[in-house]
């Protein structure tokens, strides 16, 4: 695994384990994903993440162990591994999270995050921006959440979690994006706007997004 890093894993974000961190949610999507999406109502994305966990003892590696048939019975993966790290072990996951065009995730799926796109009814903007795309908790998450805690009363996965955006326009459409507080090739914007020609990484992290869901506005022709 190349990329170490994210997705809705991080809802082992579980600080709570004392030494459990986990990184940003990191997802992969394609101008073409999105138009799939919209005109299908649902297609799936890449995601990766790392969650490293402190020490090293049997406990530990069980528990991690046990982290993984939960995630299994929720999440659609196409790798997970375990790896001893310098601060202890790291659980590395790669899979495929929803994109859903619409407030609903489809009957069949599990998965207890997913990637909404949802029409623009914010009034100054919709008519800029029609769309706008978000990372959410689905109706599973409250299983899943309390699966965690069954393991480990300290265990409690946060609704709201922190997440890169890595798009790309791989099909010469007009892309624009609107976002606010987000960082930009390691730059912190208040405010940011762009016209995506190629490829574009927004991360939303920390501060208001602790509990806050992150919001893209966008246009796609």
């Amino acid at each position: 695994m190349s990329k170490r890093v994210v997705s809705f894993l991080s809802c082992f974000i579980l600080i709570l384990l004392g030494g459990c961190k986990a990184e940003l949610i990191e997802t992969k999507i394609k101008t073409s994903d999105i138009k799939r999406a919209i005109s299908q109502g649902m297609t799936t994305v890449p995601f990766e993440t790392k969650i490293t966990i402190m020490g090293n003892s049997k406990d530990t590696r069980q528990q991690i162990k046990s982290f993984e048939e939960i995630i299994e019975q929720y999440v659609e993966l196409d790798d997970v591994e375990i790896e001893k790290s310098m601060m202890g072990m790291d659980l590395l996951i790669e899979g495929n999270i929803p994109l859903v065009y619409g407030k609903t995730l489809p009957k069949n799926r599990t998965d207890p995050w997913a990637l909404f796109l949802k029409k623009n009814n914010v009034k100054g903007l919709s008519g800029s921006y029609p769309y706008t795309l978000t990372l959410l908790p689905t109706r599973n998450f409250g299983g899943f959440k309390n699966k965690f805690s069954e393991l480990n009363i300290l265990l409690t996965p946060s609704a709201s979690q922190p997440v890169s955006f890595k798009m790309r326009n791989n099909d010469k459409s007009e892309f624009n994006v609107f976002s606010g507080g987000a960082m930009v090739n390691g730059e912190a914007h208040a405010i940011y706007t762009a016209n995506v020609k190629r490829k574009l990484s927004l991360t939303m992290k920390g501060g208001v997004y602790d509990t806050a869901y992150p919001v893209i506005f966008f246009r796609l022709d």
